[in-house]
């Protein structure tokens, strides 16, 4: 059943599993509004003991969901102390995800993708900003060594202020990147690893099996 396919300082909130709200779970409709609550600060009885902490790699897909290998935080008997959401599995399990967040990956996916062009945008900007300066450092020191020979002098002097404009011109793209930049990985930071997607979600434990395998139900996700 289950066959595996196969610069700047980033300042943001650490990830969480805090996503998507409001899901449908075996044609019901669930808020995980007050559990979004209860998390931020582990205040009075924990709700929805059902809805478990998944986190881990995609290690491969079927019809049903992804097989995920994981350290999930387990209840309805799977695990004591339901309330201790800083109890871990020791060793990871893989699970069955029922419903994945295909959205949360393939946003995943376009900021990745976005930052890896801008990088690639900004080293060829920035090469060619160094690239430009040394041209025009060059080219000063020889209209230096011009002396007398004013046509010369001039004409190279105008050929330093070309190549300064494009140095200039290339930093303030740079510095236009850069800001970009940052807020893509200020985004991805919100993600486990900004490298490499992994779960990190709530889903609900369904107390079932599949080939030993637990099954959780992340839910279909609606406005």
């Amino acid at each position: 059943m289950l066959g595996l396919v196969g610069w700047w300082s980033v300042q943001a909130l650490p990830a969480n599993p805090l996503r998507a709200p409001h899901r449908l779970v075996n044609g019901q409709t669930v808020d995980l509004n007050p559990l979004f609550k209860w998390w931020t600060n582990h205040s009075g009885a924990r709700p929805l003991t059902g809805w478990v902490h998944v986190t881990g790699a995609i290690v491969g897909t079927n019809s049903w969901g992804w097989v995920v290998q994981r350290t999930a935080q387990s209840t309805n008997g799977r695990k004591k102390n339901l309330e201790d959401e800083k109890s871990v599995e020791k060793e990871p399990a893989k699970v069955l995800l029922l419903h994945p967040p295909l959205q949360d990956l393939a946003e995943f996916e376009r900021l990745k993708s976005q930052l890896e062009g801008l990088n690639r945008s900004r080293a060829q900007l920035a090469g060619q900003e160094t690239q430009a300066k040394n041209q025009a450092q060059a080219v000063e020191k020889e209209q230096k060594n011009a002396g007398r020979n004013y046509s010369q002098a001039r004409a190279l002097g105008q050929e330093a202020k070309k190549l300064n404009q494009v140095s200039d011109q290339a930093r303030s793209q740079v510095k236009v990147l850069d800001t970009e930049i940052h807020s893509l990985k200020n985004k991805l930071a919100q993600y486990p690893n900004p490298d490499r997607y992994l779960i990190d979600c709530l889903a609900l434990d369904a107390n079932q099996e599949t080939q030993g395998i637990p099954v959780y139900d992340h839910g279909s996700v609606f406005q």
